[in-house]
């Protein structure tokens, strides 16, 4: 994650991480029986809950995001993203380690997700970074985390 900022998510982050949600699940947005409106309401999700952005200080661009969204039994990840091109250099965990510890210091101890069953490469990467199936229902593949 060298050169990489991860902060909280503004207002005028909103277009950009539509951007990068967009770029990230382009192969998949037409292609998916069951995946839905990826990029919707991003502007409402940072009003309203905790987001952060991975960004490049030097150049300002955004590199990726992730949206939480806090449960009473578990934190859920909403939505994570990471532009295409900048796959590979921990992008995505330091946006996981950056909700993780807000969930800590919220007092839960569990995460929770879902994803679609034929995002494969999107599986492995949760299921490398401690992420546990538990369970399936249509498209949709739930997974936790104990933090």
């Amino acid at each position: 994650m060298e050169n990489t900022l991860i902060r909280p998510a503004e207002a005028r982050d909103a277009t950009d991480f539509v951007r990068v949600i967009r770029a990230a699940y382009g192969p998949w947005i037409g292609r998916l029986q069951g995946l839905p409106d990826v990029d919707a309401g991003v502007a409402e999700e940072i009003a309203r809950h905790p987001v952060w952005v991975a960004e490049d200080p030097d150049t300002g661009r955004i590199l990726g995001g992730l949206v939480l969204h806090e449960g009473e039994e578990a934190a859920v990840i909403a939505n994570l993203a990471v532009d295409p091109d900048c796959g590979g250099r921990g992008i995505g965990r330091g946006l996981m380690a950056a909700a993780e510890a807000h969930a800590l210091a919220q007092g839960q101890h569990r995460m929770t997700l879902s994803s679609h069953r034929d995002m494969t490469p999107t599986l492995q990467f949760y299921l490398r970074d401690g992420w546990v199936e538990t369970g399936r229902e249509g498209y949709r593949v739930f997974m936790e985390k104990r933090i």
